[in-house]
C-alpha cells in the first residue's frame, strides 16, 4: 500500500549550523469505530455491537491494568506499557524526588514482531506531489503568480495552488478567501472541489 512523504528540514540542527532532513508521513484518517465493526462483520460471526462491546470492556481492563503498573497485551498487536516524566531535582528545594514528582506523560506501543513485518511487506512509501510547509509570498508577489496563471487556465483550485505555488492546505485556502474578498477571483462552489475564476472587469 502507498503511503505518502514529504521531506522536511530542520534548521540549525541541534546548535550546531546545520540543516538536518527528516522524513514526515501523510497519514490518512483513522478507521471510525462503525467502519471497523462493518470490516469485522463481513470477515466473521462477531457482530459491529459485539465488537463495540468488547472494545469498550478492553480499554477498562487496560486502564486497571496499566494503572498498576502491568504492561497490557493485545493478541496479534502488541504491548502498551507506561511512559513517564518527572520534575528535575534541580527544581525541588531539597533536590529529592518523590512519587508527586512523577506524571505519566504518554502510552508506549510495542507491536507483535510478527504484525510489524506484516506490514513492512505491504507497505510502500512515494513521494507526495506537494507539502504541507508552505512557501513564504507577499500578496502581490502571489497575485502576479496567480493571475499567470489563470492567463492560461481557465480556473484554478485550491489543490492547484498547493501544487502549483508550494502552498499548505491551509493557506491555499486563506489566500483564496482574501483574493475573493480583495474581489480578484469569483468561487463557483462544484463537486468534488470548488473552482477559483478571474473576476471580470466590470
Amino acid at each position: 500500500m502507498e503511503i505518502k512523504y514529504e521531506i522536511h528540514s530542520i534548521e540549525n540542527s541541534q546548535g550546531t549550523g546545520e540543516k538536518r532532513a527528516y522524513v514526515r508521513l501523510r497519514n490518512n484518517p483513522a478507521m471510525t469505530t462503525d467502519e471497523l465493526g462493518k470490516e469485522v462483520e463481513q470477515a466473521c460471526s462477531v457482530t459491529s455491537s459485539d465488537l463495540k462491546a468488547v472494545m469498550t470492556e478492553l480499554a477498562t481492563i487496560a486502564v486497571r491494568e496499566l494503572s498498576q503498573g502491568n504492561r497490557f497485551y493485545l493478541p496479534e498487536i502488541g504491548y502498551l506499557s507506561l511512559a513517564v516524566g518527572n520534575v528535575p531535582p534541580s527544581a525541588k528545594t531539597d533536590g529529592k524526588i518523590t512519587g508527586k514528582d512523577i506524571y505519566l506523560r504518554s502510552i508506549n506501543f510495542r507491536p507483535e514482531k510478527k504484525l510489524l513485518r506484516m506490514v513492512q511487506r505491504q507497505v510502500r512509501f512515494v513521494k507526495s506531489d506537494y507539502s504541507t510547509l508552505s512557501a513564504n509570498y507577499g500578496a502581490d508577489e502571489l497575485w502576479a503568480r496567480v493571475s499567470a496563471y489563470l492567463s492560461v487556465h481557465c480556473f484554478i483550485t485550491r489543490r492547484m495552488m498547493c501544487v502549483e505555488f508550494g502552498l499548505s492546505d491551509y493557506k491555499a485556502r486563506k489566500w483564496l478567501e482574501l483574493f475573493i474578498a480583495e474581489d480578484r477571483l469569483v468561487k463557483s462552489c462544484t463537486r468534488p472541489q470548488a473552482l477559483y475564476f478571474l473576476k471580470a472587469s466590470e
